[in-house]
């Protein structure tokens, strides 16, 4: 079947009422202005008399799946929380995340290694397979270990917290337990726009538009509709 003009209102009242079985008279049809409102194309509202029912109507799939990314974006943005918590953890900008938290965790992880007893810092030392720097030795071998030097407190931080931030969330978790998703998308954000491919292309865009059943389909020339009550 021919496409028929997506400007005019009577012509997808028409379509969209063939496609339902339903009168055109019964129906009456208006543009959508609120998800009209992502600018990804003219989306109309058609329903029943009363508005017991009610279709989204967009001119073709790929209007469809433009809409739901804008959809999912929004979302993303402003309630994140909505969404499953490894999915959000997935698109966090881990690297951007290891960087932020590097710095503090660092300077934490120096002031708790030297407050440590000088036998505590070389066990720690040892376990991260260092050697005993020629300093910490005295000729007569005395029974203490010599405190370390800044330059070893360092180093030994470097290299444990390098490794704690290898897992940047987990890192928080030990911190902030549930809210470790919550503060790593305070500290470093996340994708938004590849999270909004990512759950899209998961769940199909009328997942996001659909909220009576998550269905849409397609008419005969080839507009979506879904329904939403």
């Amino acid at each position: 079947m021919a496409k028929i003009d997506y400007d005019d209102e009577d012509a997808v009242l028409e379509e969209v009422a063939r496609a339902l079985d339903e009168d055109p008279d019964d129906l009456r049809i208006e543009e959508d202005r609120g998800l009209t409102g992502f600018g990804e194309g003219t989306v109309y509202s058609v329903t029943t008399r009363g508005g017991r029912k009610e279709w989204q109507v967009v001119e073709n799939d790929d209007q469809e799946r433009a809409l739901a990314l804008a959809v999912v974006q929004q979302d993303l943005e402003e309630e994140p929380e909505i969404f499953n918590r490894d999915f959000i953890e997935r698109h966090i900008d881990k690297d951007k995340l290891r960087s932020e938290l590097h710095s503090d965790a660092l300077d934490m992880r120096i002031e708790e290694l030297s407050e440590m007893s000088p036998d505590d810092f070389w066990r720690e030392w040892e376990n991260e397979g260092f050697e005993f720097p020629e300093y910490t030795m005295t000729d007569d071998e005395r029974d203490e270990m010599m405190d370390p030097d800044d330059g070893d407190v360092e180093t030994l931080a470097e290299k444990q917290i390098d490794a704690q931030l290898r897992d940047p969330m987990q890192y928080l978790e030990e911190i902030y337990g549930d809210e470790a998703a919550a503060k790593a998308l305070e500290i470093a954000g996340f994708a938004i726009a590849a999270a909004a491919e990512d759950a899209v292309d998961t769940d199909g865009p009328a997942h996001f538009l659909a909220r009576y059943d998550g269905q849409s389909h397609t008419t005969r020339s080839g507009l979506v509709y879904w329904r939403s009550n």
